[in-house]
């Protein structure tokens, strides 16, 4: 992960830009495998019932992940859109600045520390 911060500390836009980008296309890879693999495109479904019953358990925990980066990519293609219009760094609720560190550290904030759940 490379630093969203200039030596001055304030923030590289090009970088988060960057980073959003790279790790959207990370998790859209990882949600078409799981939607490939919860539509039984990449594997076969077993007939002995017993199999089929682990089957349907396990995907229970790959519909949690799909659901997991469902929220994830949209979270990112909304900090990018921010990013894109100029409101990256606003506070979606206050309007207040969001600290460039927390930037750094959570490129997708869309809310500054006052605003942020404790």
């Amino acid at each position: 992960m490379t630093t969203l911060l200039n030596a001055d500390g304030s923030l590289n836009r090009d970088a988060a830009g960057r980073e959003l980008t790279a790790e959207l296309r990370e998790i859209i890879g990882r949600h078409s495998t799981i939607a490939a693999h919860l539509k039984n495109i990449d594997r076969h479904v077993p007939e002995d019932w017993a199999d089929a019953a682990q089957f349907l358990q396990n995907d229970e925990v790959l519909e949690g992940l799909e659901d997991n980066s469902r929220a994830r990519i949209e979270e990112l293609r909304a900090a990018l859109r921010r990013l894109v219009d100029g409101s990256y760094g606003t506070c979606t609720r206050c309007g207040g600045t969001i600290a460039p560190a927390r930037l750094a550290a959570l490129p997708t904030s869309e809310l500054c520390v006052g605003c942020a759940p404790a």
